[in-house]
């Protein structure tokens, strides 16, 4: 392992990173998206500096194949835009950059960041871009030609070690973005990673504070959830630590573990079915997705037995409760419950057919002739 040290202000040489070659991290070129490599070598070229950043890595260190592979540079939105056209500046306090490639493909660029007094819209360096991010395996920093890791923070041995760590410290990191939560404890089931009891605590502390959070926002991370192959264990963990009930009471009360009460477990027996059908890659909407999940609460409020067609939006509306502040569109939920209509034998309502706005096509009025 190499070793970067920098200087303090008298100065004295000061370890500031840790270097992992090929033969260290495991890691190869062919498992990483050609795309993404493409940008890199082109920032390069153009003498900047360029990083597969983020979750791409996490995910490859833990032996899991990546869905997204971000980038990170030091240049500027617009000098991105100028090295790669074929891209778009999106964002408006701190703009990241789009880069499209065949297939509806888009790949994010992002600038170094920095966190100068809480401000997370400054632009920075490789340095302060790691320390601003939220847990230690979140920032680690690969360079391809080099094919190396670079790691600020410890985040190579702390997935080693299978812990989750956070960077920013515990009493700022949920009050700045309180979705960290769920998104700690989702990468701490997916990778099988220990936490503190320090961070634990905080968790359990802090979990009121998704009340206060969008709920476009939260919806998002729900979805999310439910098409990664482990909503099951996802959703208990958030259970336990008492933040599903944050996010969504009607869905939270109804995994509570309760005595004498089987909604709960079949509710979770709903959510395994869901994974092994992402797992088995499945062709699987938002609607699909919801139906594993309402199926089992449904069968267990008995709407089997009493559902009509004439008390179909009735349903939809105890589903938006269910799942109140998340906010599933109608058109998803719909789709939902007439799966299950079907499945009960029950006629559900006609869809209603978009109404065609009439237009109506003046006659030109013929022009008086100019007198002679």
């Amino acid at each position: 392992m190499l070793v970067r040290y920098t200087k303090s202000q008298d100065g004295k040489p000061v370890k500031q990173a840790e270097v992992y070659t090929k033969e260290e991290h495991g890691l190869t070129l062919d498992q990483i998206d050609p795309d993404a490599l493409f940008i890199t070598r082109k920032l390069r070229a153009a003498g900047f500096e360029a990083y597969i950043v983020g979750g791409a890595v996490r995910d490859l260190l833990l032996g899991r194949k990546p869905k997204d592979f971000d980038v990170v540079t030091d240049a500027h939105p617009r000098a991105i835009k100028k090295v790669l056209p074929f891209s778009r500046l999106i964002g408006k306090r701190f703009r990241l950059v789009h880069v499209y490639f065949p297939g509806e493909k888009i790949i994010e660029v992002a600038t170094f960041r920095s966190s100068v007094n809480g401000d997370n819209n400054t632009f920075g360096t490789l340095e302060e871009d790691a320390k601003r991010r939220d847990f230690t395996l979140n920032a680690l920093y690969y360079c391809p030609q080099e094919q190396q890791i670079i790691d600020q923070v410890g985040g190579v041995r702390d997935i080693r070690q299978r812990k989750l760590v956070n960077v920013i410290p515990l009493d700022r990191i949920f009050d700045e973005d309180p979705v960290r939560m769920l998104r700690g404890l989702k990468y701490a089931t997916t990778g099988k990673l220990t936490l503190s009891s320090s961070l634990s605590r905080k968790i359990r502390e802090k979990a009121p504070l998704l009340k206060g959070m969008s709920p476009a926002r939260l919806t998002e991370e729900f979805y999310k959830i439910l098409f990664c192959g482990m909503a099951e264990p996802i959703f208990a963990a958030l259970t336990k630590y008492q933040l599903l009930e944050h996010m969504s009471a009607g869905f939270g009360k109804a995994l509570k573990s309760r005595l004498f009460n089987p909604a709960p477990r079949e509710l979770s027996e709903g959510l395994a079915l869901l994974d092994s059908a992402v797992l088995a890659g499945h062709s699987l909407d938002r609607s699909s997705a919801l139906t594993y999940v309402i199926a089992p609460w449904l069968e267990q409020q008995q709407w089997s037995k009493k559902a009509t067609t004439e008390n179909f939006q009735e349903l939809i509306l105890a589903l938006k409760e269910f799942f109140h502040p998340l906010l599933p569109s109608n058109a998803e939920l719909e789709n939902a419950l007439r799966s299950l209509y079907r499945v009960w034998a029950v006629r559900p309502p006609r869809r209603k057919r978009p109404q065609r706005k009439r237009t109506f096509h003046k006659e030109p009025v013929p022009k008086e002739p100019k007198p002679m």
